[in-house]
């Protein structure tokens, strides 16, 4: 793999990063307008097809590019892949909350989608972090991808009390149903979340096997 070839595909690993965060931002201004909800969706809606053609273009010329060992070369292909599962997650979780009609932020939501926004700028890091990696600073990127992974758990800490005070205290069946769906989409995307922590952890593991003596 040539330096410009390694250049395009964090070039592409940055784009896609940087449609997850503004896809992240829409759903934090959800929060403030969500009578305005369907036109937002449609907004995050066109950021994942701006994902998938960026994708598309990531995978016709990454079949050119020559990278060994194949160990290492899938774990570039997955951490991208990953990213852009991650957009495409985020629009899942947009159309949810239209598909359900949600007309109230509820501190449980407000929590998942400030979580999420704070997992997607900790991914942004990580990924510049790994495009400057320098084995002399392994620290910086344990560091880097530990505060990434660190989102997830604890929104699966939140996630287990807010389904727990679902079932526990009185409400409407269909207001179960509705954020039990909603709780369940966000906990989809930060296990999204944690394969991409993976890959990134693979990518520099296949290049310096000293990080897991």
């Amino acid at each position: 793999m040539t330096g410009e070839e390694r250049d395009f595909l964090f070039d592409e690993a940055v784009s896609l990063s940087e449609l997850l965060y503004r896809q992240s931002d829409l759903l934090l201004e959800m929060l403030e307008d969500i009578d305005n909800r369907d036109l937002i969706a449609d907004k995050i809606d066109a950021i994942e097809d701006e994902g998938d053609f960026i994708f598309h273009e990531f995978s016709l010329r990454f079949s050119s590019i020559t990278i060994e060992p194949s160990e290492r070369r899938m774990a570039i292909y997955q951490m991208v892949r990953h990213i852009e599962e991650g957009i495409d997650m985020l629009d899942e979780l947009a159309k949810c909350v239209v598909r359900l009609n949600v007309t109230e932020v509820t501190s449980g939501f407000r929590s998942s989608i400030n979580c999420i926004a704070g997992a997607v700028k900790k991914e942004m890091h990580l990924i510049n972090v790994l495009r400057a990696f320098d084995y002399k600073h392994k620290e910086e990127y344990i560091k880097a991808v530990n505060e990434f992974d660190a989102f997830k758990v604890e929104y699966f800490k939140m996630y287990n009390i807010l389904v727990y005070q679902l079932f526990s205290e009185e409400h409407d069946p269909i207001d179960v149903i509705r954020w039990k769906t909603i709780y369940d989409s966000v906990k989809h995307v930060f296990e999204a979340f944690e394969v991409s922590a993976d890959d990134c952890y693979k990518f520099v593991v296949f290049q310096d096997k000293s990080l897991v003596e």
